[in-house]
Parts: C-alpha cells; structure tokens; sequence
C-alpha cells in the first residue's frame, strides 16, 4: 500500500497554509469587530469584518504559501492569533 495520496499531512506547509491560516483569519476576523470603530450607523464593525475576510485569508494564505522562512510564517500568525484572541478574551471575559 503506498503512502503518496496522505503524504501531503506530514507537510508543515499544508498545515501553516490550511487550516492554521482560516483559524487565525476568522479569529482576526472575530476580533475586528471589536476594535473596528462602527461608524455613524453603527454597523461598521460588523460590516467591514465580512468584507474584509477574504481579503484577510488571502493575504495570510499567500503569505505561508510562499514564503521561504517557514519559523517566521508560523511565528507571525501564532503572534496575529494570540493578539486577536487577547482582545477577544478581554472583550468577552473582561
């Protein structure tokens, strides 16, 4: 039996690139929300996070994708993922 179709799992790339990106754009996203001023309508804060999602993933997703210095990529969104989660954990428990 081969190992080639799951050898993409022991991949450190496939991992930062996949699921750690969306986990991290969503809290990013998440945390947007309460930091992002709401504007006259108040709806701001809520808007411009859905709106500015994808641009959020794709940013990260190229990101780690390309990047050569892998150890900086996983640094940079463990730093993104604990700063948003810092502001939501104060928001929401504080």
């Amino acid at each position: 039996m081969s190992t080639a179709p799951i050898q993409f799992l022991f991949n450190q790339r496939f991992w930062l690139s996949g699921p750690f990106t969306l986990l991290v754009s969503l809290e990013v996203m998440l945390a947007m929300a309460v930091w992002y001023p709401p504007g006259i309508g108040n709806v701001n804060n809520i808007m411009m996070p859905l709106v500015m999602f994808p641009l959020i993933w794709s940013l990260l997703f190229f990101y780690t994708y390309l990047t050569q210095i892998m150890h900086r990529a996983w640094w940079i969104l463990s730093a993104l993922a604990v700063i948003n989660g810092a502001i939501l954990g104060y928001k929401f428990l504080g």
